[in-house]
């Protein structure tokens, strides 16, 4: 698909107030960003995804808490994206638990979905290949998928914004739309496609190895002091095999520049990684403009 077939659909995203529901520049750089463009010429529908929350937030006071945060976060970062306040009604942004039909199609997918295709779902395997056994696995992360086709295919999406990681739980909603339509001999649910933005599908963490997670510790908050971000920007992964300020430095890999191409002034960021490369820059005066 080209740039004008992203214009007139309708997108639906959502996002679980997990861990303690604040946002990071992972989450603004891999969905709140592409998510605030699009809503400039298509239907969107964002969605704060209490239910999936229950997976692993089980405390009432913690999730309230949770889910107060992401609004506040995510409403203060769109309205900063559209203009001010006025430009979040470009935006349907809901709770997922005020609407019941949620649930309710859930179980109703239940009941045509082969158990098989949800024993190959990503979420379920990497629970069984980590520490945790079979038996310690609750029914909600098991049934993740089919709840997520529910949120989708109750609004007739067209396309979902999702990383790399989270294209198979499309295909498992087309998957069970196709099953449920085929079964009851008639096109109920829309087919909905994955939109994926290559650049930013997985946005590393400062450690340069895994996506970037508030769980694993390698994020870089927004909304925190700013003694906790400098923090987490000192601490951003570079180039391992650089000594000294004046020796060679190597851009690729390096994430302070992954992040800097996203943040900073283009022609000062070339400058840096020209200075960078040819070792007349240091790793703190590259942190110190990233923080800034």
């Amino acid at each position: 698909m080209n740039k004008k077939d992203f214009i007139g659909k309708r997108f639906l995203s959502g996002i679980t107030p997990s861990g303690d529901g604040s946002l990071h520049i992972g989450n603004y750089l891999g969905a709140v960003r592409q998510f605030i463009e699009l809503s400039k010429s298509n239907e969107t529908y964002l969605m704060v995804a209490d239910l999936h929350a229950l997976t692993t937030v089980q405390d009432r006071k913690q999730l309230a808490n949770n889910i107060e945060t992401l609004i506040l976060n995510e409403l203060a970062l769109l309205a900063g994206g559209l203009g001010g306040v006025d430009g979040l009604k470009k935006i349907v942004f809901f709770r997922q638990s005020d609407v019941a039909e949620h649930t309710e199609l859930q179980s109703i997918f239940n009941n045509v979905t082969p158990l098989g295709l949800i024993k190959r779902a990503h979420a379920y395997k990497d629970k069984l290949q980590g520490e945790t056994k079979e038996e310690e696995i609750n029914m909600g992360l098991f049934n993740y998928p089919i709840l997520m086709a529910s949120d989708i295919l109750l609004y007739q999406t067209d396309l979902v914004p999702v990383g790399k990681d989270q294209k198979q739980h499309i295909e498992i909603t087309r998957d069970i739309a196709e099953r449920f339509n085929k079964i009851y001999q008639k096109q109920v649910f829309k087919l909905p496609e994955p939109y994926i933005q290559e650049e930013v599908a997985v946005v590393l963490g400062t450690d340069g190895k895994r996506k970037m997670s508030k769980s694993l510790g390698n994020t870089i908050a927004i909304f925190e002091p700013e003694d906790v971000i400098k923090k987490q920007v000192m601490g951003t992964y570079t180039d391992p095999t650089r000594v000294h300020a004046t020796d060679p430095g190597h851009i690729e890999g390096n994430m302070v520049f992954a992040y800097l191409d996203h943040f900073g002034d283009k022609q000062h960021v070339t400058s840096m990684k020209e200075k960078y490369v040819a070792g007349k820059i240091s790793d703190v005066e590259v942190k110190e403009y990233l923080f800034k």
